[in-house]
């Protein structure tokens, strides 16, 4: 029994390797990300979370930068796009937080979800900014070099700031109307 769920382990981390790799532009990277993962063998599950949790934190931080360095308000769609896919790399990554969960090791597993949901509210936050009136003020991102795009290292933080931006807008836009 024992042998069986490593080699179902094994399987899935090399499905989810291959579907990484070919999403990732990088693949020197990723090559030295899998042969590090395969010689620890499979046999650590703690250390294998360990290395895809630390592969989640790096796709999440390249993401961002790329986010951060649009506007929500003029390339909405890269933002999506970009958006969506954070969130295909999550799902490929899930088969095997789930049979990590189900060895005993769900911290992946919750990492996965807990981006899933702040992807999601991101997502919603970026089609409200859609129905904005384009009146030349909503733009994410101001001349200043302080701005607090330039700190924002998650998908949670990125979330609140998108959400704090539109309930400011809004705030503005009902008191000019008054």
């Amino acid at each position: 029994m024992r042998l069986k769920s490593i080699f179902a382990v094994g399987a899935i981390l090399a499905c989810s390797s291959l579907l990484w790799g070919c999403g990732n532009g990088n693949t020197n990277h990723t090559a030295e990300t899998n042969d590090s993962v395969q010689s620890q063998g499979f046999g650590d599950p703690k250390r294998l979370e360990a290395s895809h949790l630390e592969a989640l934190e790096r796709m999440e931080k390249d993401h961002i930068h790329r986010m951060v360095s649009l506007s929500a308000s003029t390339d909405g769609d890269k933002v999506m796009t970009t958006l969506e896919r954070s969130s295909q790399k999550l799902e490929e990554m899930r088969p095997l937080a789930e049979m990590l969960q189900y060895g005993g090791h769900p911290a992946l597993l919750q990492r996965i979800q807990e981006m899933s949901i702040d992807i999601q509210g991101s997502k919603s936050v970026v089609a409200q900014m859609k129905d904005h009136p384009s009146d030349g003020k909503i733009k994410l991102q101001s001349a200043s070099k302080s701005d607090a795009l330039h700190h924002i290292s998650s998908f949670r933080e990125y979330h609140q700031y998108m959400q704090n931006y539109i309930q400011s807008q809004d705030q503005g836009h009902s008191q000019e109307s008054h």
